[in-house]
């Protein structure tokens, strides 16, 4: 069954980076920046930015890295990747942005150092029947001892802040992101999975099969948003 973003996300692209923006506060930009120098602090030569999307979080390795770090991206729509490119090109930057199927990536085994995903890796995961494929790949092509960062959506653990991040995703992003890009079946669909994202444990469980090793690396907003750390082990 095909996944419903392929389609939502070829309705919000050209707001996409705007409603982030609106919606954090602008944060999602500082979280990004924090994610970029745990990515840069193994100092890896290969880099996959998966579920790029605009590009923004592989823009900002690149940036960073310079010439001593090689950053690819990938992404299944091709409109969210056009504007990276278009962003990529407008700073001269030497980016590889690829479109497939992370199910299915076009890369030999243990092709990167380090991988970061953006706000993608639950759309990779939550009510994904792929969602297996997925984590295997990401498993494939990340080298033994190589880092795997997610920066993602979460439920808060306390009770009374969940709460009232449940009423803030559907009373603030679900009209804002539904106002501004005319879909407000993709901004539903997203703040149904950012509050019923899976917890810490649920996510350790579904990756530890794989030889992928998780821990919190930084909480944001009362756990509103992490960023996690994933070592590959040698199993």
């Amino acid at each position: 069954m095909e996944h419903p973003l392929q389609h939502y996300y070829s309705r919000i692209y050209r707001t996409y980076d705007l409603v982030n923006r609106l919606f954090t506060f602008g944060l999602d930009k500082k979280w990004r920046k924090i994610t970029v120098n745990e990515c840069l602090s193994v100092n890896p030569r290969n880099v996959l930015d998966l579920c790029c999307g605009t590009g923004d979080l592989a823009i900002e390795i690149q940036k960073k890295a310079g010439t001593n770090c090689t950053v690819t991206g990938f992404d299944l729509n091709p409109e969210m990747l056009s504007v990276a490119s278009h962003k990529s090109e407008k700073d001269n930057l030497n980016i590889e942005f690829i479109r497939g199927d992370a199910a299915t990536m076009p890369f030999t085994d243990e092709s990167f150092d380090c991988i970061t995903i953006g706000f993608g890796f639950r759309n990779l995961t939550w009510q994904n029947p792929s969602a297996a494929n997925h984590i295997a790949e990401i498993s494939r092509v990340l080298k033994i001892g190589g880092k795997l960062l997610i920066l993602e959506s979460s439920q808060p653990s306390n009770g009374f802040i969940r709460f009232f991040y449940s009423v803030y995703l559907k009373s603030v992003l679900v009209p804002l992101g539904g106002i501004l890009s005319g879909n407000w079946n993709a901004y539903r669909y997203l703040a149904g999975s950012s509050a019923g994202f899976y917890t810490f444990n649920e996510l350790r469980s579904m990756l530890e099969p794989f030889g992928l090793d998780l821990h919190m690396k930084h909480r944001f907003l009362f756990g509103s948003a992490n960023l996690l750390e994933v070592i590959k082990s040698a199993k």
